[in-house]
């Protein structure tokens, strides 16, 4: 009765070392509803339902940010970032766009990557690398911190992100949408 007490044990002990040594008081990776639980940092704790609902609000509005970010990303690269766009906004043709069909058929497909990188490259701008630099930085920040919501298993939380992106996308969507099939038809 002793050995199979031991093999019980052991067997127990080599199941929790199969799960790295976790035993019941550790995280547990499933999603589960309570209103206290701590977002970001111990000191960011809901100890009421309003501050947990205030709680979900801010992530909704984060999620709301990131995607009206999401929205304005291609309109900046367009209009403000883009190195070959002129003082108006608009594009300015490159070199390969003005080029004949036959002189893009001879070159090899090398010399125009190394051509488009290298035109790209010559209209490198400070301002417009800082500007879009800063903007990934905080597009990607946010986009942490609602990874970070997320994982914290909660349902709510997790519904929050879920009601933010849906909410931000029904506001600003048509924002990104590219809308130049229609814009030919209109009188």
């Amino acid at each position: 009765m002793d050995n199979m007490d031991m093999t019980m044990d052991t067997s127990n002990e080599s199941a929790n070392m199969g799960m790295g040594g976790v035993d019941g008081s550790q995280m547990v990776m499933t999603f589960f509803v309570s209103s206290t639980t701590s977002l970001f940092s111990k000191s960011w704790t809901p100890k009421t339902s309003e501050q947990y609902a205030g709680t979900c609000i801010f992530l909704i509005t984060l999620a709301v940010i990131m995607r009206v970010m999401l929205a304005l990303k291609p309109i900046l690269e367009k209009s403000l970032w883009n190195a070959t766009a002129g003082l108006d906004g608009e594009l300015i043709p490159d070199d390969e766009t003005c080029c004949q069909k036959e002189d893009i058929r001879v070159q090899s497909r090398v010399k125009r990557v190394y051509g488009a990188v290298r035109r790209r490259w010559t209209a490198w701008r400070f301002r417009t690398s800082l500007g879009r630099a800063i903007f990934e930085l905080l597009l990607a920040s946010v986009g942490y911190l609602l990874m970070l919501a997320v994982m914290t298993m909660n349902v709510g939380y997790f519904l929050a992100v879920l009601g933010g992106l849906f909410l931000g996308t029904f506001i600003v969507g048509d924002l990104a949408a590219d809308n130049s099939l229609y814009q030919d038809h209109h009188c």
